[in-house]
Order: structure tokens, then C-alpha cells, then sequence
């Protein structure tokens, strides 16, 4: 399965609904895709994206700390398969001893993690095919690439 670099471009909340919108964008070719997120993840993803401090760590920089912590370096997020409306996921990492590994994870946990620690975003080729389209225009909402 072919793999594209992708990265955040666009979060959308809605004051009417508990489910916001994540958009990532291809780095090369421009599709763009949403996958529908909770207001928790979408909060920590904006958190992380501009730099906003907490007095307290949050569940995402606890799990950031415990890979830093087992010698690990995210060295990617995958998003992987959409299957059945719901969207796949897969955090690679590698330890310092060079053994690599692979956890299962929704992609809004794991694009707030990657996000936190500056690792890359790659989405299914599959995935861009069946959903992905090229804006004409930057769409509404919260743009994070700026």
C-alpha cells in the first residue's frame, strides 16, 4: 500500500455538534480529506499547533513523555485504511537500538501526538483516491498550516 506525505491543514469545530472536522492535505498534489474528530482531540491538536501551555500535563503529553521515556522516537503516523466510515491508523516508531514498532491508534491521537513531537504524516494513497479533492479555494474553518 502506497503511502503519501500529508500534513494538518484545516481543523473545524462545531458549536453544534460534539464531532469537529481534521482535514490533512497532500504535500505533493494537494487532495485534501476530512476525517471527523471529538472536540477533547481537536482541543489538543489546536493546543499543540500553536504552542498553547498547560499548567498540567494533558493525556497526549504524558503518552509523549513515556516514548521519550523507553528511548522511543515517533517516526511516523500513518493513516491507513478507512473501512466502514472509520478511519485506521498506525504510530511507527523506532528505539534507540534501532528495533522498530507499530501501535494500532485512532488518527486523532495520533496526529495530536506526532504534532506535539514534530514526527510526519503520510496517508493511504488509497485513501486520497476515494476522498481526497483538490480545493479550489482554502476552505472555512480553523487553517493551522499558517
Amino acid at each position: 500500500m502506497g503511502m503519501k506525505r500529508v500534513e494538518l491543514c484545516r481543523i473545524i469545530r462545531s458549536d453544534k455538534s460534539p464531532e469537529c472536522h481534521m482535514y490533512l492535505r497532500e504535500l505533493e498534489g494537494g487532495r485534501v480529506f476530512p476525517i471527523i474528530i471529538h472536540q477533547n482531540e481537536m482541543a489538543e491538536i489546536y493546543r499543540k499547533v500553536h504552542g498553547v501551555p498547560m499548567r498540567r500535563p494533558m493525556t497526549h503529553d504524558l503518552f509523549a513523555s513515556l516514548i521519550d521515556a523507553a528511548g522511543l522516537t515517533l517516526v511516523s503516523v500513518e493513516v491507513t485504511e478507512l473501512r466502514n466510515e472509520v478511519f485506521y491508523a498506525r504510530m511507527n516508531f523506532e528505539g534507540a537500538d534501532g528495533s522498530t514498532y507499530s501501535l494500532d491508534a485512532r488518527p486523532s491521537d495520533a496526529v495530536a501526538v506526532a504534532t506535539g513531537v514534530s514526527s510526519p504524516l503520510f496517508a493511504a494513497e488509497k485513501i486520497l483516491d476515494e476522498i481526497g479533492v483538490v480545493e479550489a479555494e482554502p476552505g472555512a474553518g480553523e487553517d493551522v498550516g499558517a
